[in-house]
């Protein structure tokens, strides 16, 4: 089936999931339906899909007639909207929690058909996105952590269950790419090598992006998207300020480490100078943030900086990878500057390895 083009087939797919979820094409003839969010969303595609006058949605396609990897991942998006689904049909849900996460319309799972994710479409919104190879400002910084404090909260405060992600250790494509190539940066010793390898591993990754450590007691596993990285944002602005828009992409959703997220952002998104000067404050206002809405949670969560700073010392490991990726698979991003022998997110990778593996 022709995922770029409304054939009858795929028409009548979107119909009847719009249907089973009590919205109703009026007419057979769709006005639009273009292909928005182009690198986004990996390998799925996504459509503006415009009916009814000028009722406007958006939907994520993913063809069954691909790989096994690719409709498990569309399958593990679904289960998180799902489960979204279900909290904010909760009497106690606090919908301001998840006001930067895409509101779900319905879907099919991806196995003897395409996939389908109907969500709101927000292209109309979206600004040109901060650089994160110069490095996110630590203003947009504290306000998307605000962010990740309200989806886990939202978890915490659920009486809905989710499973934990393990199928997502099938999911090896970008390391296994990576670590093939880490022969072709000069830079690395072998000892950086090698960590990154064994790091690389799906068992090791899923750990680290999950495990809390033993010594961190009254900890509850949490909601992470755990590929937070800027690929997977979209921003807007207001009032001359550039804002996080929402969260995009959570096929990778897992249960687990609280400060995954976070150390993505500190990581990937700030120059090591701003990293080591503003992860203090930054975990204080984390912790700050969950404390506030501590008192609907059913599932125990006593979060405090301490804490916080021992789960962000494994979590940090997550980072370098992600680093990894990008210097490895999109060199051109690492750019030089003047006078300097590698790339920004070569230094960025390099003071991050140094602060978490002294």
């Amino acid at each position: 089936m022709q995922l770029d083009k409304l054939t009858p087939e795929l028409r009548e797919l979107i119909v009847n999931v719009l249907k089973r979820n009590g919205i109703d094409v009026l007419s057979k003839d769709i006005i639009e339906f273009v292909r928005i969010g182009v690198n986004r969303g990996y390998k799925s595609a996504i459509h503006s899909f415009i009916f009814n006058g000028e009722r406007k949605i958006a939907i994520k396609i993913t063809d069954h007639e691909q790989c096994d990897v690719d409709s498990m991942l569309h399958n593990r998006e679904l289960t998180f909207y799902q489960w979204l689904s279900g909290y904010m049909e909760e009497p106690h849900a606090d919908h301001t929690d998840l006001s930067q996460l895409l509101k779900f319309y319905g879907g099919t799972k991806c196995d003897t058909e395409p996939g389908i994710l109907i969500l709101n479409d927000l292209s109309h919104r979206i600004c040109e996105h901060p650089c994160y190879i110069t490095g996110y400002g630590v203003d947009l910084i504290f306000r998307i952590v605000r962010q990740i404090a309200g989806y886990q909260s939202a978890y915490l405060s659920s009486d809905k269950e989710t499973t934990i992600g393990r199928e997502l250790m099938a999911y090896t494509l970008p390391a296994e790419m990576s670590v093939k190539k880490l022969g072709e940066v000069q830079w690395m010793s072998e000892e950086i090598r090698q960590t990154l390898t064994e790091w690389s591993q799906p068992e090791n990754l899923f750990a680290i992006q999950t495990a809390i450590s033993e010594d961190v007691e009254g900890i509850t596993p949490t909601l992470v998207h755990s590929d937070m990285w800027p690929g997977n944002m979209i921003f807007e602005e207001r009032e001359e300020v550039i804002d996080l828009l929402a969260i995009l992409d959570w096929q990778c959703f897992k249960i687990g480490n609280p400060l995954t997220d976070v150390a993505s952002l500190l990581g990937e998104c700030l120059t090591a100078e701003d990293r080591r000067e503003h992860t203090e404050a930054i975990l204080r206002y984390y912790v700050d943030e969950m404390s506030k809405r501590s008192h609907r949670f059913k599932r125990r969560f006593e979060m405090t900086y301490e804490k916080a700073a021992e789960l962000l010392s494994s979590a940090l490991r997550w980072p370098c990878v992600q680093l990894m990726y990008a210097v490895v698979l999109v060199p051109t991003d690492d750019i030089k500057d003047e006078g300097q022998t590698i790339g920004r997110l070569s230094i960025r990778l390099n003071e991050l390895l140094s602060d978490v593996m002294e």
